[in-house]
């Protein structure tokens, strides 16, 4: 029998202690899981280290709330629609570390930790402030005696991403076609301890049966799925809607985070 992986967003919060990596899925304005992130803001947590591979508005909200005391990304902004004023002030305040990864260092620690290694050979990076940032070191390849960067593994407490679809046992489906860096999320959800899915809806098996080619991850990846209509608003959830630019723009001028609650919908 399959298990049911379905839990309140209360619930799915209650996953997330103190102090924990939490990897927040998306790309820059789509497929943000701002319902978590609203849930997480309201919550009484505290010292969260934030990672987004592209981050915008789930790190304001969670900066914004003092629950987030380091960002890690290779961007923070409201890409075209401006630039992240919470985060920008907290950073240059000292509130908040400004914890900078390449694209190539990111990915590769998530890869290596869903891989089970204890590092992953690069050479993306060499020669930048990130390697002394992050305190990456190098091994000598034993066949050709070149030097690479040993990216270390990077093992999210919790990883959160938003989707389409899903089933109750965690076979999670997202729109054709892929959006980008959707690959890098399904990364983050293998590499982490537990994997927290948001979906539009939660759907019979049958109907990811009929598409099989838009599941993303399957059961044994996911630990708890929320069903959380919206979730992503006001970024963009395909196949669904786009952005609210709108919002967006409203709270890029105004850096008021009350813009982004369900009221505003």
């Amino acid at each position: 029998m399959r298990r049911d992986r379905t839990l309140s967003l209360a619930d799915a919060v209650a996953l997330v202690e103190d102090g924990s990596l939490v990897y927040f899925g998306g790309n820059v304005l789509r497929r943000k899981p701002m319902a978590f992130a609203r849930a997480l803001a309201a919550s009484a947590r505290s010292g969260l280290e934030v990672m987004a591979f592209t981050g915008s508005l789930e790190v304001e909200l969670l900066v914004a709330a003092g629950v987030a005391s380091v960002v890690s990304s290779t961007y923070v902004g409201l890409g075209r629609l401006g630039f992240a004023p919470v985060f920008r002030r907290a950073v240059e305040a000292g509130v908040v570390e400004d914890r900078e990864y390449s694209e190539w260092t990111m990915l590769l620690g998530l890869r290596a930790a869903a891989m089970g290694l204890p590092f992953l050979p690069s050479r993306g990076g060499s020669g930048s402030q990130i390697l002394e940032h992050l305190a990456i070191r190098e091994v000598e390849d034993p066949y050709g005696g070149d030097r690479y960067l040993a990216v270390p593994p990077i093992r999210p407490d919790v990883a959160v991403i938003h989707a389409w679809r899903a089933t109750a046992s965690g076979e999670v489906q997202m729109a054709w076609p892929p959006e980008h860096l959707w690959d890098v999320d399904v990364v983050a959800a293998q590499a982490a301890k537990t994997c927290v899915v948001t979906v539009e809806q939660i759907v019979d098996r049958r109907v990811v049966a009929a598409q099989p080619h838009l599941t993303v991850l399957c059961g044994v990846d996911v630990d708890a799925v929320v069903e959380a209509p919206g979730g992503a608003w006001p970024t963009a959830s395909p196949p669904r809607w786009e952005e609210d630019h709108r919002v967006i723009l409203r709270y890029g001028a105004s850096g008021d985070p009350d813009c982004l609650t369900e009221a505003d919908r």
